[in-house]
């Protein structure tokens, strides 16, 4: 197999799109470096003309092949022709400068680091270093590309922004946006999926765990005990104990997962999280149907963490909870509290909770201004099952 299709084998094919987009964007930009001329000549043309019709045939072309763009109808003003010329121009000179910089010090660093050698001398008027030629090279060259890259997908949506300007155009290579949030968001579940366990492991090892530990203290002294009334009266105090640690140890289990949410829903879980809210929680609106179980489980954790955050940090006086079903598209859930605010949404929980959201192509917005208590919002879609039709209950019923 020759080594560029052995090499491309290996590399993930999220890299090979990204990689294909941006040579075919930089390519868009040498070719507008050859049409700029044209088009800007061509624009003082009639419309009609067969110079103007040409040239815009081979700037649609360039926009399709280089960029994606891909225009409904053929635009016939003079301005489309100026505008795209002008970007065209503009954007060459400085994509054109960093490729001469990216070829000729790439390869020029390459063959004196590998054949000649030496090093680069840096000097400042307090001290200099000094680092060998290739690194330093390379380095220029990878600095120079990724700013020709830059300047590609800059070129690429100005264009974008002129054809809108005139015509509806269509990105049939938006898959690729697409890609990038899918991988944001994979890696968004992972880091979710890590942080539940460690709350898990922490949950079993300050409480369960402890509380494990002492029964069987006291169990050992009830049986080394010589006086019968203190081997029961401890025997008495292992029951308390064990029944203290069976509450406990269905606590933890609902704060992993609640198993009344797949059987009754959301309304009766929240309504079970409001009578143990230790601040007195509203249930302003939750929908009485059922909703796909990731999307349920998404937005009780969301009410769930939001309302742990207020009781620990935001001394407020009042909760309300809000969820409205949108037309088989999306649940909108909303927390509001009268505290402190000044809520970090950079903070773990609500981090967490942003990941939560986002692995199931949803949004979280927190509103957070100081003294006047703090606002999240989480917009999560039903998913192409809900937008169907077929819900959880529905399934069920099949």
């Amino acid at each position: 197999m020759p080594w560029p299709s052995a090499l491309s084998t290996r590399l993930p094919p999220e890299v090979r799109m990204f990689a294909a987009r941006w040579t075919r964007s930089v390519l868009a930009v040498a070719w507008g470096g050859l049409l700029c001329l044209p088009l800007l000549m061509a624009s003082v043309r009639p419309p009609t003309s067969r110079m103007a019709a040409k040239v815009r045939s081979w700037e649609l072309a360039r926009h399709s092949r280089g960029f994606g763009l891909v225009l409904v109808d053929e635009p016939t003003k003079r301005r489309f022709l100026l505008g795209n010329g002008l970007v065209a121009a503009l954007a060459i000179i400085p994509t054109a400068n960093l490729l001469g910089g990216f070829f000729v010090v790439t390869f020029g660093s390459l063959f004196q680091g590998f054949f000649i050698g030496g090093a680069v001398n840096i000097g400042f008027d307090m001290w200099s270093i000094s680092q060998p030629t290739l690194f330093v090279g390379v380095l220029y060259g990878a600095a120079n590309l990724i700013g020709a890259v830059a300047l590609a997908e800059a070129a690429s949506w100005a264009h974008g922004r002129i054809d809108a300007h005139f015509v509806e155009v269509e990105r049939p290579f938006a898959v690729y946006t697409r890609i990038s949030e899918l991988l944001t968001t994979r890696r968004g579940v992972v880091l979710a999926i890590d942080e539940e366990r460690r709350r898990i492991e922490r949950d079993l090892h300050d409480g369960v765990q402890q509380n494990v530990v002492s029964l069987s203290v006291v169990i050992a002294r009830a049986r080394r005990a010589s006086d019968p009334a203190k081997s029961q009266a401890l025997l008495d105090d292992a029951l308390v104990q064990s029944q203290d640690l069976i509450d406990e140890m269905r606590e933890v289990a609902w704060r992993v997962y609640p198993t009344a949410l797949d059987d009754h829903g959301l309304r009766t879980v929240l309504e079970r999280i409001a009578g143990r809210s230790p601040i007195p929680l509203t249930l302003v609106t939750v929908p009485e149907g059922r909703f796909p179980p990731a999307v349920e489980s998404a937005a009780y954790f969301v009410v769930r963490e939001a309302v742990t955050n207020v009781v620990k940090h935001a001394e407020a006086t009042a909760i309300t909870v809000s969820i409205v079903a949108e037309a088989r598209t999306a649940l909108t859930v909303t927390v509001s509290d009268d505290g402190v605010g000044g809520a970090d949404p950079r903070g773990g929980g609500l981090q967490g909770l942003t990941r939560r959201v986002g692995a199931l192509d949803g949004s979280l917005e927190v509103d957070s201004l100081e003294g006047a208590g703090t606002t999240v919002t989480a917009r999560i879609p039903l998913g192409t099952d809900a937008q169907d039709g077929s819900t959880t209950k529905e399934k069920r019923q099949k």
